[in-house]
């Protein structure tokens, strides 16, 4: 999966870290809206997301359908 930034561009999500997440405290957050590789994005509604950089968890999940 990846994600569209404002500050960053389009970075990938981390693979999920079990054993990490445990003890991470998910201070390096990225946020962003989910799209392809290559920037495309969802034409009927929105999937914006907060993932641990560190761990890869997911934090936060919003989506809206149009």
């Amino acid at each position: 999966m990846y994600l569209a930034t404002e500050k960053d561009g389009i970075v990938e999500v981390p693979k999920k870290k079990r054993l990490k997440a445990l003890f991470c405290k998910h201070r390096n957050v990225v946020c962003g809206e989910q799209c392809s590789k290559n920037g495309m994005r969802r034409i009927s509604g929105e999937d914006a997301y907060a993932v641990c950089a560190d761990c890869g968890t997911i934090l936060d999940e919003r989506n809206r359908n149009y």
